[in-house]
């Protein structure tokens, strides 16, 4: 995923004032343990000297008595350690503690952002689109299917909205666990008010909570920020660009709502293609048939639609008078 410059600064700004108070709270520990207990000082003071004798036998070639230094290094480190613990303190008490101990507060692990760093990028790109606050109430926790009839048969081989949206429910939850496996689409159709966003926020706060990025942006706003980035010749434009065909899952609302025309259906294709050309995944929502996204938006992006993704057509009454 891309971020501005300044996105980029401001989280790596994070990392450095994690690693000063690090280096802090090491030096607090440190007073505390050389007052309480001197001899840690004197064996940590002899570590050190020692230490950097090991570069210059290493220099020199000296393996033996460089193999016999280590022992004596190695022997002094178990002695601090026993010591601490004797005393009540964990063995680790002078050693330095991370936010994170996976990257060791760098954001970074052989060159690779850490999963700590893709959670405060994650954090940016939702408040771009404010799905950070819709998240909060729109997830799987808030999923009651208690909400979907449960007696009047909607499907012709006799089961109940209830029946039906359980399978659904079912589905998503192995969509989510299959997600980096299959790198799936789907596309959600109903009329207004059957769940459609809200399945879709709470798939992507799921994900989220996995370290994946995500994108929401309603029909309208996707094909403004394309518009603006062609009359603009703007970095941040192009960054959101990047974003939308890189991030990890691109949601797509209320398709069919935006002024539709030749600009619209090309850019459409062209992010659909994309985003399948690279393996990301996109969910869509929309009130339009298939028929009419044929007649809307061309054959060739019903048929990529019909080719890709799984279709789920949500069924009953509005969903938000209750």
């Amino acid at each position: 995923m891309s971020l501005t410059n300044a996105q980029f600064n401001q989280i790596m700004r994070v990392y450095d004032e994690r690693q000063r108070e690090d280096n802090r709270q090491l030096e607090d520990r440190r007073r505390m343990a050389y007052q309480k207990l001197p001899e840690l000082k004197t064996l940590e003071d002899f570590v050190r000297s020692e230490s950097l004798k090991t570069f210059r036998l290493m220099r020199e070639g000296q393996k033996d008595k460089l193999s016999a230094l280590k022992s004596v290094i190695e022997e002094v480190q178990k002695r601090k350690k026993e010591i601490l613990i004797e005393n009540g303190l964990p063995e680790d008490f002078l050693e330095l503690r991370y936010s994170c101990p996976h990257c060791r507060d760098t954001g970074f692990i052989n060159g690779k952002k850490c999963h700590c760093f893709i959670e405060m990028q994650m954090k940016y790109l939702y408040q771009q689109s404010n799905i950070d606050k819709i998240v909060k109430d729109q997830n799987f926790d808030h999923f009651d299917i208690n909400r979907y009839d449960g007696v009047k048969p909607i499907l012709a081989d006799g089961r109940t909205n209830r029946d039906y949206m359980k399978e659904n429910y079912e589905f998503l939850q192995q969509w989510i666990r299959d997600f980096d496996k299959y790198h799936g689409n789907i596309m959600f159709t109903g009329s207004t008010g059957t769940g459609k966003t809200f399945l879709m926020n709470c798939i992507a706060k799921a994900l989220m909570d996995n370290y994946h990025s995500v994108i929401y942006l309603t029909s309208t706003d996707l094909f403004e920020s394309f518009s603006k980035a062609m009359r603009n010749d703007d970095e941040e434009q192009q960054e959101i660009q990047d974003a939308i065909l890189d991030c990890d899952l691109l949601v797509i609302d209320d398709l069919g709502t935006e002024l539709n025309n030749s600009y619209t259906t090309s850019k459409l294709f062209y992010v659909l293609n994309q985003r399948m050309v690279f393996h990301k995944s996109v969910i869509i929502s929309t009130n339009l048939s298939l028929n009419m996204i044929r007649d809307l938006y061309s054959e060739r992006v019903c048929s990529r639609i019909i080719s890709d993704y799984s279709i789920i057509p949500l069924y009953g009454n509005d969903q938000r008078l209750y």
